[in-house]
């Protein structure tokens, strides 16, 4: 399975009254770096949605904040699979400055939802 890798420039809607990054924008970055992964790994989440009635919800958060990046610096957005079963698949979501500083690490859970149930057969679809 392939790495994603974002960079995003923080904006000022990304911050507080401090010009500090918002806790919430890191959620939105590994957002795009989750979507971002599915589509270098060949998995198409609006024909998933449209063709299947599957989507992946997240259902656990474990996330480390360590530092906060300040307005107009860079980041990057890593993403993994470190595990994924027939129900559910945990990302590890890692945002550094671009020199290599570790700002937040998470591992996110999803679960595949079809037709309003968990499905039993995710690993189908994050596949090998």
């Amino acid at each position: 399975m392939k790495s994603s890798k974002l960079t995003f420039k923080v904006q000022y809607s990304d911050t507080d009254a401090y010009k500090v990054v918002w806790h919430g924008s890191y959620l939105r970055w590994m957002e795009a770096g989750r979507v971002d992964w599915l589509y270098l790994n060949g998995i198409d989440i609006k024909k998933l949605d449209e063709e299947q009635n599957i989507v992946m919800p997240v259902v656990d958060l474990k996330i480390r904040y360590v530092k906060s990046a300040k307005l107009l610096e860079e980041v990057i957005v890593k993403t993994n699979v470190i595990e994924y079963t027939n129900l559910h698949v945990i990302f590890e979501q890692i945002i550094t400055l671009k020199d290599g500083t570790l700002l937040t690490k998470a591992e996110v859970k999803g679960v595949g939802i079809q037709n309003g149930k968990i499905m039993k057969n995710l690993k189908s679809i994050i596949g090998e």
